[in-house]
């Protein structure tokens, strides 16, 4: 089975300073059903992305783009076809915090339940 290349953005490099040409990026999909987003030159081929879906891809590949080229303006991009929007992963969730030794909710009294108490049934209050 021939895998099914197709043209999704592209992005413009600018190397020492000098404009460059825009690369174009293609997105095939591999057999498992997994996304993967790169340029065909072969100086730019090791940036990839990959991800479940094209968006997923294309987010990904931002991400790996900014690692290989962190200089500001070293690249221009990546500019997407319509429909696609890169998706960011999701930040990782901060740890839980653990409870403190000695001073846990076990050890300490009651809290008030914020009720007054009420007077018994069947007796009136005391008038003078």
């Amino acid at each position: 089975m021939t895998q099914k290349v197709e043209f999704v953005g592209t992005v413009q490099f600018w190397p020492n300073g000098a404009r460059g040409n825009p690369v174009a990026l293609y997105m095939e999909k591999l057999e498992n059903g997994e996304c993967r987003i790169s340029a065909r030159l072969l100086e730019w081929r090791h940036i990839v992305g990959e991800g479940a879906t094209v968006n997923k891809a294309a987010g990904n590949y931002e991400l790996n783009l900014k690692a290989a080229a962190p200089a500001d303006g070293a690249y221009e991009g990546p500019y997407w076809n319509s429909g696609i929007k890169a998706e960011k992963p999701a930040l990782p969730k901060p740890a839980a915090a653990t409870p403190q030794a000695g001073g846990g909710p076990a050890d300490a009294p009651p809290a008030p339940t914020g009720t007054p108490s009420s007077s018994p049934q069947g007796t009136a209050p005391a008038s003078s």
